[in-house]
């Protein structure tokens, strides 16, 4: 009589469900005790912040390459920017003028901070410089074609006006037409290197 043995494989292949669940279950205990602790809304003043940096520059820029003044308004109500490319040079908007209106990210204001801005001196209004102009009753800086600006300015963005640490502040220096950008660090205003 012949006795067939069989050869089992004791290995196995996959994962049991319990043990799936046990990974997920502790996957979304560290998901749940890490989250609270991020402060998103940090990264939304930057994105606002950064935002408002880029449009700035973007108006120098289309003031140089274009060879026609770029007006950058700060539409304070609404929270967003008006780029007017004023071909003729005139400081003023015009039917002709091309007019383009970019919003602040969701969330994001113009605010003044009740504290010592940038220049060193507590900031008047959300914009403020040595010679802002009106242009259809908002504050503007304007590009000129060699890519200096009308005024140096400095301008505020926040996510919440409470949180000091979500304030975020744009130069401009009037000869140049740079801009830099910083955040309030609880303590102090911090250059932004990108």
């Amino acid at each position: 009589m012949t006795v067939l043995h069989r050869r089992t494989n004791d290995r196995r292949h996959a994962f049991s469900i319990i043990e799936l669940l046990m990974v997920v279950a502790l996957i979304s205990i560290v998901t749940a005790w890490g989250l609270p602790r991020l402060d998103f809304n940090r990264y939304r003043a930057d994105a606002a912040g950064r935002l408002a940096r880029t449009l700035l520059q973007t108006a120098q820029r289309n003031a140089i390459t274009r060879q026609s003044d770029v007006i950058v308004s700060f539409d304070l109500a609404t929270n967003r920017l008006r780029l007017v490319q004023d071909y003729n040079n005139n400081d003023t908007l015009n039917a002709s003028d091309r007019v383009e209106f970019r919003a602040l990210p969701e969330g994001a204001k113009f605010a003044t901070p009740n504290w010592v801005g940038v220049g060193g001196t507590t900031p008047s209004a959300a914009i403020s410089g040595s010679a802002i102009r009106t242009v259809s009753s908002m504050p503007s800086v304007i590009f000129r074609r060699d890519g200096s600006s009308s005024s140096d300015a400095e301008l505020y963005v926040t996510m919440r006006d409470r949180v000091k640490t979500e304030y975020r502040a744009v130069t401009i220096v009037a000869s140049t037409g740079k801009t830099n950008m910083f955040k309030w660090n609880g303590s102090a205003w911090i250059a932004v290197t990108q």
